[in-house]
């Protein structure tokens, strides 16, 4: 093995002192070392049971909501054409599914990143694979790219069933443009799930406790996905009361001005973007009102129009998204192993 040595100018005179060259990342075999890494992390995420519990339980609840909604329309239109019922019947049906996504995505991108790095320390393997000639980006990019195999299969496997349950039992044939819009608000659910993931491999990798990374991810999307839309009411109605009474004058504006703070306030949380995305994607073809009352159909726009409404709400999800991996791979990267 050759040394390098460089010359100091010590007390006594010049001295050799040895000079530790830093390894030479060869591009080709780090590419191969990720992928190794992502292969034994997916395989590991999908035959954990946490895994298939979580798939288990999205598909009931998927399945639950498609008989609901079935039902309600039997119910509130029961003599609607049978050629009219399935488009009703999809739009409505793709509602509960980004609802029920709204809630259960940051649930996955909690349930598997709180645990990726904080679960190789308290096993003590962390030690182990950073002794191997590989280096930590390696690491942590192979979790991420394997979190991001097992989450879209997760989602896609529940998504699909429910859709495809739709088509084939009840005979609904998505038009070109409902699949195209039923596909991009799958990839931006991927896109938030992983935000949470990232937010929890944050935890896992600082906090070094796996108890400790759940209780925070937990509780920070607690407060986003229920305390800050309450906070948010409750300071519209103190500073903006809304007058609820038909026909009075300045109805219209008090509720505008309400709206205005609710949704103002609720921004802080990367959940109401997602269910803006959701809303500017999937709204134009939701054409038969909600699961109780009628409501009128939205004017359709094409799904450009639609993208560039959603555009800034894109954005935020996508900048939180990449914080968050960033702040993961920041700590992962400089954090000392003894």
């Amino acid at each position: 093995m050759w040394v390098r040595y460089r010359w100091d100018l010590g007390v006594g005179g010049r001295v050799r002192r040895p000079v530790q060259e830093k390894p030479v990342k060869v591009i080709g075999v780090t590419m191969a070392d990720m992928f190794t890494v992502a292969s034994r992390e997916f395989s590991d995420l999908v035959k954990s049971k946490r895994f298939i519990v979580l798939i288990v339980i999205f598909g009931l609840v998927m399945t639950g909501a498609m008989a609901t909604v079935y039902v309600q329309v039997i119910r509130t239109m029961p003599g609607i054409p049978e050629t009219v019922m399935p488009r009703g019947f999809l739009g409505m049906m793709t509602f509960m599914l980004s609802g029920t996504l709204s809630y259960f995505a940051p649930v996955i991108g909690v349930a598997l990143g709180s645990d990726s790095i904080s679960s190789e320390w308290e096993r003590g393997t962390l030690k182990t694979i950073l002794a191997q000639p590989v280096f930590r980006e390696t690491i942590i990019n192979g979790k991420f790219l394997a979190a991001a195999s097992a989450v879209s299969l997760a989602i896609l496997i529940t998504s699909l069933a429910s859709i495809g349950a739709s088509t084939i039992i009840i005979g609904v044939t998505p038009t070109t443009e409902e699949s195209l819009r039923m596909a991009l608000f799958l990839v931006f659910s991927l896109l938030f799930t992983m935000m949470y993931y990232g937010i929890s491999t944050f935890f896992s990798t600082v906090l070094k406790k796996t108890t400790q990374s759940v209780i925070v991810s937990v509780a920070l999307w607690a407060v986003f996905t229920f305390v800050v839309p309450i906070l948010a009411s409750l300071i519209a109605i103190t500073v903006a009361p809304p007058t609820l009474v038909p026909g009075q004058s300045g109805t219209e504006e008090s509720m505008m001005r309400f709206t205005s703070i609710v949704e103002s306030i609720s921004s802080i949380s990367p959940n109401y973007h997602f269910g803006k995305v959701g809303q500017y994607l999937l709204n134009p073809y939701a054409t038969i009102g909600g699961l109780f009352t009628p409501q009128p159909a939205q004017e359709a726009v094409s799904v450009t129009t639609s993208l560039m409404y959603a555009g800034p709400n894109i954005l935020v999800l996508v900048v939180v998204t990449a914080l968050a991996f960033i702040c993961s791979y920041m700590a992962f990267t400089r954090q000392e192993v003894r």
